[in-house]
């Protein structure tokens, strides 16, 4: 008679920890053959089959590759290890996501969102109800602009992998330039999402308002003749590498009290700008701008009123003090 021999495979540790090990083990790895993993965990080749089976089936995007050098690969598109959170740590996370709703344009928008779905129905319930009584007792608002900034992540993307982007730019759709610019990065501010670049049209570096881009598409490495190295340049420090010093000039503006709280609020087109305060609270902004932009920057200036007072160049000056007598002419005809 032939006896049946069961082999019982013994493992410490248990299935549920080792499928979450194991999942942080191959997104860690990316590629590795069934017998290399059974080998780390201490398991059977047929049980470490069993266990990527119900990774792939829990949504860790698994493919195998068949030949010499084959075995498993992770997709590009990979699912995170579970993390355990605060009752805190749940709350920040999900009102950090929740505060976002208010801009029109976000990138990876659709993946925030299914994103907060997600970590909201695996929440129990009383931290569910707990969350949906705050929802109407903190906000973070921000002004909701009706336009929209399409091309986010292109930028992002490219700011990243330093790639140069095609964009037709301008204020209408009928109105637009061709340019080739280098994005350093991506950033919001009162609403609007930024882009500062290298522009090669201009040969210096610009700010962009992405929902004044109306088409962008990642360009030809090749097609760039002379390549600008914008690998130390990121959104810290990219107000030092702003203006070019052929086409700028020098810009100061004497603010008052209120003045300095008027810049900070709209600083957005100053991030280069530098505001210095004297004990008596009056503050010097010094800054470049280009000669071209003194009409734009004659209104911004003329905004603050009495409460910014432009000290050169002559022509910004000049430019507002001519807005102020058409202002004051004006009123006087209103009486008329």
């Amino acid at each position: 008679m032939t006896k049946r021999v069961t082999i019982i495979e013994v493992n410490s540790m248990s299935k549920s920890r080792r499928l979450i090990e194991l999942m942080m083990a191959v997104n860690r790895k990316r590629k590795f053959t069934i017998k290399e993993l059974a080998e780390e965990f201490g398991v059977s080749t047929r049980t470490m089959l069993r266990d990527l089976q119900e990774l792939s089936g829990m949504g860790v995007p698994l493919y195998s590759e068949v030949g010499a050098g084959g075995g498993y690969r992770v997709l590009t598109e990979r699912s995170l290890p579970p993390i355990s959170f605060t009752e805190n740590e749940a709350f920040s996370i999900f009102f950090a996501c929740h505060a976002l709703r208010h801009y029109s344009s976000l990138p990876f928008k659709a993946s925030a969102e299914s994103a907060l779905r997600k970590f909201f129905a695996y929440l129990p319930d009383d931290m569910k109800n707990r969350i949906d009584e705050m929802r109407h007792r903190v906000d973070f608002f921000t002004h909701k602009r009706p336009q929209q900034a399409t091309y986010l992540e292109i930028l992002l993307q490219a700011s990243i992998e330093k790639l140069p982007v095609i964009i037709d730019y301008g204020v209408r759709a009928d109105e637009t330039t061709l340019r080739t610019i280098q994005p350093i990065g991506i950033y919001a501010d009162d609403g609007y999402w930024f882009c500062p670049a290298y522009c090669y049209l201009r040969k210096a570096y610009r700010l962009f308002r992405v929902d004044r881009i109306w088409s962008a598409t990642i360009a030809d490495t090749q097609t760039i003749s002379d390549p600008v190295d914008v690998d130390k340049v990121n959104l810290s420090n990219f107000g030092l590498h702003f203006q070019s010093e052929l086409e700028s000039v020098d810009v100061k503006v004497k603010l008052s009290a209120k003045g300095i709280e008027l810049f900070h609020d709209r600083s957005w087109l100053f991030p280069w700008g530098k505001v210095s305060v004297s004990d008596a609270g009056i503050g010097i902004l010094e800054a470049r701008i280009l000669a071209s932009e003194i009409p734009f920057f004659a209104e911004y200036f003329f905004s603050f009123g009495a409460e910014a007072v432009v000290l050169q160049p002559k022509e910004l000056k000049e430019a507002v003090k001519s807005k102020l007598v058409n202002t004051l002419a004006a009123y006087d005809n209103s009486n008329a």
